[in-house]
């Protein structure tokens, strides 16, 4: 990261962009097999599911993005906190939408499974990237 983004907001709106990104490609490659097989309702779900996760990394990267941002060699504890904020998040979000029946559960299910797993693994990746990249800045 250059010094201007080295901020707060430049770390965030990397892990914001980063999800964004890993969502749109998810929802590409699941949107034509999920309208073949369960239709138009399908594609609602998956879009929602995408959604979810989207939301869920966005939330959760607040702790990795602060803690880069002031406290880089404790940075790696904020990933860990940031997993857990995400999957409270995650849970939070999918529960009542399941039980709501207004999406089909299975293609919802599945497509929050998916992108969240997708974005944990971008995300993780990311941070990796911008610790090393703040401690070799900031030491």
């Amino acid at each position: 990261m250059t010094k201007a983004r080295a901020t707060f907001g430049g770390y965030y709106a990397a892990f914001v962009g980063m999800g964004l990104a890993t969502a749109a490609i998810v929802a590409a490659i699941g949107y034509f097999p999920t309208v073949r097989i369960r239709g138009g309702e399908g594609a609602a779900a998956l879009a929602v599911g995408c959604a979810v996760s989207w939301i869920a990394s966005c939330i959760g990267a607040l702790p990795t993005a602060a803690a880069l941002s002031s406290r880089p060699k404790q940075a790696g504890t904020a990933v860990l906190a940031s997993t857990m904020v995400r999957f409270v998040t995650a849970l939070v979000l999918v529960v009542p939408l399941v039980l709501s029946g207004w999406f089909d559960r299975t293609v919802l299910v599945l497509f929050v499974a998916v992108s969240y797993l997708m974005m944990l693994m971008v995300d993780t990746l990311l941070a990796v990237r911008m610790i090393r990249r703040a401690e070799e800045q900031k030491g």
